[in-house]
Formats: C-alpha cells, sequence, structure tokens
C-alpha cells in the first residue's frame, strides 16, 4: 500500500508539473485541443465507447480468458500488447488481477468475495468496488495464488512500476489533447475498470438477470444489454462463464453473443491464438439432448400429452415418443404442430432442470 501512495504521489507531482509547463509554453490546448472543442461530440461518442471497449476487451482475452482460466492460449505479441495498453489505461498488473479473480471464483457471493453485490449491496461493489479490490491484494491467500504466478521481466516490471504506465498516458493525453481534456480523458481512463468492468460486470451481472447453469453463487446473464454487453467484450453473459469457467466462449444460448470470442476465432485464423476449450450452444444442446428420454418418461405433462396425440393421430404412445426420440437425435423428421409444441416443451423442460441441476 505504501508503494502505491508513493507512486500516486509522484504522478500527482508529475501531473501538477506538466500544467504550469504547458501554461508556461503557451500550450494549455495541447496539439489539437482546440480542434476537439469544435468537435467534442463526436470525439465524446467514439472515445467513450471505444477506448473502454478495447480496454475491457484486452483485460477479458489477456488477463481473464487467458491467464485465469486457460481456455485459450494468446500469441505473445497479442498478448504483450494487450498487457501494456490495460498498464497504460487502468495500472492493472496480470499477478493481481488474476490472482484475485481466481481468489473470486473460490469465495464467489460469500463473506470473502472481495466484490458480491449480495454481500455487500450493489451501490457498494459499484462505487466503492475499487477499494475492495485494492484490499483484496494484501489478503494471504490472494498473496499465495499470486506467488504461483510465472511471468516474464516486462510482466514483472509493470507489477513493480503500476503507476509509471497511466501517469506516461496522462502527460501524452495533457500534451495531445491540452490541460482540459487531457485531464478529462486521464480521469476516465481511471474510471474505466471501476465502472466497467467491477460495475458492470460484478455487480450487475451478480444481480440481476437469468441463468443457463445452476451454480452455488448468483452470477447472471445479462447479455440481452446488447450495447452494453459489447463494450464489456461479452462479459455479461456471467452465469454462463460461472457455469463453465474454463471456457473461453460465454455464449452457451443461440440468442447470446460474445464479441470476445469472434474475436479469438479471428486471432485463431491468423495464427495469433489458440483455442483449447470453448463450450457453445451446440454443446449446451448435445448436454440437454442426454436427457431427453428421462423427460418423456418420468414428466407427467409429457407424458400425457404423448398418450392424448396419439389418440388424435389414431397410432400408439411409443410410436409418438420414437418420433420425437428420432427428432432429437438428428434424424429428419417432419413434426406435426401438436407434435413440435410437445418437443418445445420438453426443451423448455431440459433447459429448467440443467439451470437448476435437477435429474430430468
Amino acid at each position: 500500500m505504501k508503494a502505491i501512495l508513493k507512486q500516486f504521489a509522484i504522478y500527482g507531482g508529475l501531473y501538477l508539473m506538466t500544467i504550469w509547463l504547458l501554461n508556461y509554453f503557451d500550450l494549455s490546448s495541447g496539439f489539437i485541443g482546440s480542434f476537439i472543442s469544435q468537435h467534442y461530440f463526436i470525439f465524446f461518442i467514439l472515445y467513450f465507447i471505444f477506448i473502454p471497449h478495447i480496454t475491457i476487451t484486452a483485460m477479458s482475452l489477456s488477463f481473464h480468458r487467458y491467464h485465469t482460466h486457460q481456455g485459450v492460449i494468446l500469441g505473445k505479441g497479442v498478448d504483450t500488447l494487450m498487457q501494456l495498453w490495460l498498464w497504460f489505461i487502468t495500472s492493472m498488473s496480470k499477478f493481481d488481477w488474476v490472482s484475485i479473480h481466481r481468489y473470486h471464483h473460490q469465495h464467489s457471493d460469500t463473506e470473502k468475495d472481495p466484490h458480491s453485490p449480495v454481500v455487500k449491496g450493489l451501490a457498494h461493489v459499484f462505487f466503492l468496488g475499487t477499494l475492495d479490490y485494492t484490499k483484496a491484494k494484501e489478503v494471504p491467500e490472494v498473496i499465495s495464488l499470486r506467488n504461483k504466478i510465472k511471468g516474464n521481466k516486462l510482466e514483472y516490471f509493470i507489477y513493480e512500476h503500476q503507476m509509471l504506465g497511466p501517469t506516461m498516458m496522462t502527460l501524452f493525453s495533457l500534451l495531445t489533447f491540452g490541460i482540459l481534456w487531457g485531464s478529462i480523458i486521464s480521469l476516465f481512463n481511471f474510471l474505466i475498470s471501476p465502472l466497467f468492468a467491477v460495475g458492470g460486470v460484478n455487480a450487475l451481472a451478480h444481480w440481476w438477470g437469468y441463468k443457463n447453469h445452476s451454480s452455488k453463487d448468483n452470477s447472471r446473464n445479462i447479455g440481452f444489454l446488447f450495447p452494453l454487453n459489447f463494450i464489456l467484450c461479452g462479459e455479461l453473459d456471467h452465469n454462463n462463464h460461472h457455469g463453465h469457467q474454463r471456457s473461453c466462449s460465454f455464449r452457451h444460448r443461440w440468442f447470446e453473443f460474445d464479441i470476445g470470442y469472434f474475436y479469438l476465432k479471428v486471432l485463431e485464423k491468423f495464427k495469433m491464438s489458440k483455442i483449447l476449450y470453448a463450450y457453445t450452444p451446440k454443446t449446451l444442446k448435445e448436454e440437454i439432448k442426454k436427457h431427453y428420454k428421462d423427460i418423456m418418461e418420468k414428466d407427467y405433462r409429457i407424458k400425457k400429452k404423448c398418450e392424448q396425440l396419439a389418440l388424435e393421430f389414431n397410432t400408439s404412445t411409443s410410436e409418438i415418443q420414437k418420433k420425437i426420440a428420432l427428432y432429437f437425435e438428428g434424424k429428419k423428421v417432419n413434426l406435426e404442430g401438436p407434435l413440435k409444441e410437445v418437443v418445445d416443451e420438453i426443451y423448455r423442460t431440459l433447459r429448467a432442470n440443467y439451470r437448476l441441476n435437477l435429474s430430468y
């Protein structure tokens, strides 16, 4: 903590000195500050959407899906660029982020969880989550996890000089955009992780939404908030992630969308990533299908419906069930309207049972 405070003091001193120098040399508007003042609305839209998206994408692909859960391997060059960007914008290092996130998964939505809205309240996690993140760095279990993480010389340099990255980025922003816009941009850069990562994912996605998978915590899917989920690189389908943590795909249903997994697939095409494990809508569908026979045999509603359809179509119940079974096995079967309704009901029941961890 003392080291961090020392770095903040140095950062503050350099910031004030740079402002004085810009005023002294009559560069208070920077190189393009006056241009931004004339087109500030367009600049705000572009900067406050794409910079958070780039930052959270780097966090999601590098820190989260690669280093924490190891569902994918990123090429060294791509991973280095992402870690450097995160250092410049957020000051975060791989060692802190990965160890705290693994600790979060071990104690998700319990008293030990550094950012659980269930325990601490939504407002607390949203607005004060960064303080809890900082405190978590000193927890003995987190330190133990951090000591087990391997790194290269650059990663250790970032860890030991965390405030140097945003200091350089702030100086660049002041010189480029001027004192006013440079200060606003620098402040916003610092807020990206607290607002979007801690607030958006760990607060909202542990508070409200739906579940695809049974889990001991309160993780939820809110990817239907599409513009926000785009900025957050697909991280808002959070129950999917908690249900299958190693998967580098957070899209488990046909209507869900994970832009991060799309990026990984593109990188893989260019030999810049290697996907090791991905749980997808196809995987979920196959897992659910394994239990369809139990539903037809044990669920009273489905059995009764099959018996009624047998009478309606002047056939046997076993023939109705056989036709449904062939459909689930992927065979080409033309289902009449009432039979399609039974299939849809079986799917709904299977998904609900799978989510609630029921036997059938």
